[in-house]
C-alpha cells in the first residue's frame, strides 16, 4: 500500500477512535495531515472509502496474524481458539470506532459489500484451518467451505444474540469477552464433531 495512503488511514483511524465517525470530517483529517482537501479526495473520494480502508487493513493485520498461527500452532482446535483470540483482541480495541460505525448512516449496498468481504475472508481463513487438520490426519474429510460457512455463520448468530433472545448488534465490551467464551465452547462442540476417532 502507498505510504500517503496508510498516513491517511492511519491519521483517520486516529480521528474516527477519538470524536467519532460522523464528528470528524475530511477537512479535519487533511489538516492534520497538513494535506490539501483535494489531494486527500485523490486518495480517498468519500468518508466511506476510509471505512472500507480501515475495516480491509484491520484484516490483512489479522489474516497475517491468523497465518503465522497456522504455521507455529498445532491442532485445529488451537488454531480456532487463538483465531478467537484474535478477533477479541480487534474488537476490544476498535470497540468504539465499532459502536460509531453502527450509528453512521451508510448505503446499505456499500456496507453490505464491506460486511460481505470480512464474512468470506473469516470463511477463507476457518478453511485454511481446517484443510490444515484434514491433511495432518486430525478431522474426518469433510466439505472445508460449507463446514467453514456454518461455523462462522453460527458464531456470528452467538453475537447477534449476546446475552438474550433479541437481536443486538452492538455489543459493550463485556459482552464481547462473554461471546467470545461461547463461541470457544461452539469450536470445541464442533472439532469433537469432525474428528477422526483413533482406531
Amino acid at each position: 500500500m502507498d505510504d500517503k495512503k496508510k498516513q491517511i488511514i492511519g491519521a483517520a483511524l486516529k480521528r474516527f477512535s477519538h470524536f467519532g465517525i460522523t464528528k470528524t470530517s475530511m477537512s479535519e483529517i487533511a489538516e492534520d495531515l497538513k494535506l490539501s482537501k483535494a489531494n486527500l479526495y485523490y486518495y480517498f473520494p468519500d468518508k466511506f472509502s476510509l471505512i472500507e480502508a480501515i475495516g480491509d487493513m484491520i484484516m490483512d493485520e489479522s489474516q497475517q496474524a491468523v497465518d503465522e498461527a497456522l504455521h507455529d500452532i498445532e491442532g485445529t482446535l488451537n488454531l480456532l481458539y487463538h483465531m478467537l483470540d484474535i478477533k477479541k483482541a480487534y474488537l476490544l480495541k476498535y470497540h468504539m470506532l465499532i459502536l460509531d460505525l453502527h450509528e453512521v448512516n451508510i448505503n446499505d449496498e456499500r456496507m453490505a459489500s464491506l460486511a460481505k468481504r470480512m464474512f468470506n475472508r473469516e470463511v477463507g481463513t476457518i478453511s485454511k484451518i481446517l484443510k490444515k487438520g484434514m491433511e495432518n490426519g486430525e478431522l474426518v474429510t469433510l466439505d472445508a467451505q460449507v463446514t467453514s460457512e456454518l461455523y462462522v455463520s453460527m458464531n456470528r448468530g452467538l453475537a447477534m444474540f449476546c446475552s438474550n433472545m433479541l437481536p443486538n448488534p452492538v455489543m459493550e465490551k463485556e459482552e464481547i469477552v462473554s461471546v467470545i467464551n461461547r463461541q470457544r465452547q461452539v469450536a470445541e462442540i464442533m472439532i469433537n464433531g469432525i474428528k477422526r476417532k483413533s482406531a
